[in-house]
């Protein structure tokens, strides 16, 4: 965020961490309140390698779904069971993929 703009870096991460705060909120009373994760049906090999392995990370942890939830300008992937969710990964809605 500093090297996109400083000025307003401090601003706009303050922003992040608020909404941070209220998707765990939300998620904690509705764990499917987002969307299922789109790109786990990429066509490429890179997109299925990065699913796959996403998949074994959140099935090692003994949370089956995988799930978006979009707090814009941002993605929030995460995995959830019946009674627990985990943050996996965030990324800039520009960006292409996520980095695990």
């Amino acid at each position: 965020m500093r090297q996109q703009d400083s000025a307003s870096a401090e601003a706009r991460y303050q922003r992040l961490l608020e909404q941070l705060a209220q998707a765990r909120e939300l998620l904690r009373w509705n764990p499917q309140a987002g969307r299922p994760a789109r790109w786990l049906q990429a066509q490429s090999f890179q997109g299925r390698a990065l699913a796959h392995r996403t998949q074994t990370l959140a099935e090692s942890l003994g949370l089956p779904h995988l799930r978006e939830l979009i707090i814009k300008p941002y993605v929030l992937l995460y995995a959830h069971g019946d009674d627990d969710v985990v943050l996996l990964a965030l990324k800039h809605q520009r960006q292409l993929s996520f980095s695990l």
